[in-house]
C-alpha cells in the first residue's frame, strides 16, 4: 500500500493560489505546500501557512520563471532575459551543457537566497522541489542537493524519470536513494496535469498497484484569479480542473484504503 505526500506547487505565485491551497489542506486534499519565494506573494503565503501545522511546508526553487532575488547585478545573458527575467525552461535545458564556472556560481548563489527568504521569515523548509523539474539536471541537481542538506530538509523530490508514474515512462522504477544523503526522496513521483489524460479510476488504480511514497503534484487555482500573471504558460482553466480532478482522485483512493492526512481544523482568523 503505498504512502502518500500530495504537494501543491506555484505556491505564492498569487494570493488566490495560496488560499485555495490553505483550504485544500484544511479539506485534506494537499499534505504539502511548495513555495516560490522569488514573486511578491510568497510572503502571504509563508504567513498564512505558518498556521497550518500539519501541512510539509517547502520551497519551490525557481530558474526558469519569474525574476532572481539575489543582489548580484551581473547578468547572464545565458540565463537571464534583457529584463532580467529568467529564461524559459528549454533554455536551461539547452545551455546547461555549457554553463562556465562563473554562471555555476551564480545559480547557487541565487538559488542559496530564495532559500534565505524561506527562512527570514522564521520557518524550517520541509523539503525542496524545482520549477520544471530543473534538478533533472546533474549539475543543477548537485546544487540543490547541497543546499537540502546545509538547510536541514526533510526530503527533495525526486529526480530519476525512471521514478515518474506516466504512461510513457515503460522502465518504471524507485527513486535510488542517496546512501550518504541526509535527506530523504519519495519513491515515486506523478502529476495531476498529466494523470488527466486518463480517467481517474485509471489514475488511482496505478498508484494503488505501488508500495513506498508516492508523490502527486497538483496547480491549484481558484475560479477567479486577477493577478494571475497574465504571461505565464500555464494558466487558471488547466489548474482549476487540475484542482476537480485531485479531489475526486483522492476520494477515490481513500475509498480503496489508500492512507491520507485527515482533514485539518481551520487554522485562527
Amino acid at each position: 500500500m503505498p504512502k502518500l505526500i500530495i504537494t501543491a506547487d506555484d505556491c505564492g505565485l498569487t494570493e488566490a493560489i495560496n488560499q485555495e491551497t490553505c483550504e485544500l489542506h484544511q479539506r485534506g486534499y494537499v499534505s504539502a505546500a511548495s513555495v516560490m519565494t522569488n514573486y511578491p506573494a510568497h510572503q502571504h503565503a509563508l504567513e498564512l501557512f505558518r498556521a497550518c501545522r500539519d501541512l510539509d511546508l517547502g520551497i519551490h526553487l525557481s530558474l526558469t520563471d519569474g525574476h532572481p532575488v539575489s543582489d548580484d547585478e551581473e547578468h547572464h545573458p545565458h540565463l537571464l532575459n534583457e529584463d532580467f527575467s529568467f529564461r524559459n525552461n528549454l533554455s536551461l535545458y539547452l545551455r546547461s551543457h555549457f554553463f562556465r564556472s562563473d554562471a555555476i556560481a551564480w545559480i547557487r548563489n541565487e538559488l542559496d537566497a530564495q532559500m534565505r527568504r524561506f527562512t527570514a521569515a522564521g520557518l524550517q523548509p520541509r523539503h525542496i522541489s524545482t520549477h520544471h523539474h530543473f534538478h533533472s539536471i546533474p549539475l543543477l541537481r548537485r546544487i540543490v542537493h547541497e543546499l537540502a542538506t546545509e538547510y536541514a530538509v526533510d526530503w527533495v523530490r525526486a529526480h530519476d524519470f525512471r521514478a515518474m508514474l506516466s504512461t510513457h515512462n515503460v522502465f518504471l522504477r524507485r527513486q535510488r536513494q542517496a546512501s550518504k544523503a541526509a535527506f530523504d526522496m519519495p519513491d515515486y513521483l506523478t502529476a495531476i496535469q498529466g494523470g488527466m489524460k486518463h480517467s481517474v479510476e485509471d489514475f488511482c488504480a496505478r498508484i494503488h498497484s505501488l508500495s513506498g511514497t508516492v508523490e502527486i503534484v497538483v496547480h491549484p487555482a481558484p475560479r477567479r484569479d486577477p493577478d494571475f500573471p497574465a504571461d505565464w504558460h500555464y494558466g487558471i482553466a488547466p489548474r482549476r480542473a487540475e484542482t476537480q480532478y485531485l479531489i475526486q482522485a483522492v476520494d477515490r483512493l481513500r475509498n480503496m484504503g489508500v492512507g491520507l492526512p485527515p482533514p485539518q481544523t481551520p487554522p485562527p482568523k
